[in-house]
């Protein structure tokens, strides 16, 4: 989590970016992922100042469940003084143990983005879908979690000026953007509608350039090649 810190851009991770997607359609199939054609909708995962800090906590946590489609994982979210954004404990389940950085507790709007990033974990430990190394696995479960329609919230946590910045994930803002616009090609959707964050605006529209580019490179290929096997 960058806090104030820079914040990396570009594309620096896009071959593993782009073998993420194409290890989500060699472990779900086309058909499995066009069950995910409807995002998180914004009303779903918003969180006020007013809420209860741990029950919205709670709540926000089973609505991305509910969107993964784990009905029996339960999710205990507490909160602690951590140098990552959150941690989850992958044991066997049903119930798994986040936590969030104590910094969501006045920065509760984001913790939806931080929950899309953990429950994704939970659902790729169950899948057996992994990669080898810190990094890259971390870079595939941004990439599952925006494919399947959850981290447009990542993206929108994104936000940066003079004073101080913010950046939930691994993957670059641009990134994230590339990913959605890959989405947006399939599901003809527009996620810009929910941004909140003119810089993650800026970095969706700058993604989708790039995933323009590359519209006959893989992973359109692969997926395409999955669709009709």
């Amino acid at each position: 989590m960058a806090n104030g810190g820079p914040v990396e851009h570009g594309f620096p991770h896009l071959d593993t970016v782009r073998a993420s997607i194409t290890a989500l359609y060699k472990r779900l199939s086309y058909d499995t992922i066009q069950t995910f054609a409807t995002s998180v909708a914004p009303v779903d995962v918003a969180f006020c100042d007013t809420d209860d800090l741990h029950l919205g906590a709670q709540r926000v946590a089973r609505e991305l469940v509910r969107h993964y489609r784990l009905p029996d994982a339960r999710m205990i979210v507490g909160f602690r003084e951590m140098t990552h954004a959150a941690h989850v404990e992958l044991a066997a389940g049903p119930e798994y143990f986040v936590e969030l950085n104590d910094r969501f507790r006045t920065h509760r709007r984001d913790i939806g983005a931080a929950l899309a990033h953990e429950v994704m974990h939970v659902y790729l430990h169950r899948l057996g879908l992994s990669f080898p190394g810190t990094r890259e696995n971390e870079i595939l479960t941004d990439t599952a979690a925006t494919y399947l329609g959850a981290g447009w919230l990542l993206l929108d946590a994104f936000r940066e000026d003079g004073a101080s910045s913010q950046k939930l994930g691994y993957l670059t803002p641009e990134e994230f953007g590339y990913v959605l616009a890959k989405r947006a090609q399939l599901f003809d959707e527009d996620p810009s509608v929910w941004f909140t964050s003119a810089q993650a605006y800026a970095a969706f529209t700058e993604g989708r350039a790039r995933a323009r580019s590359d519209e006959r490179q893989p992973p359109l290929t692969a997926a395409a090649a999955a669709r009709h096997s």
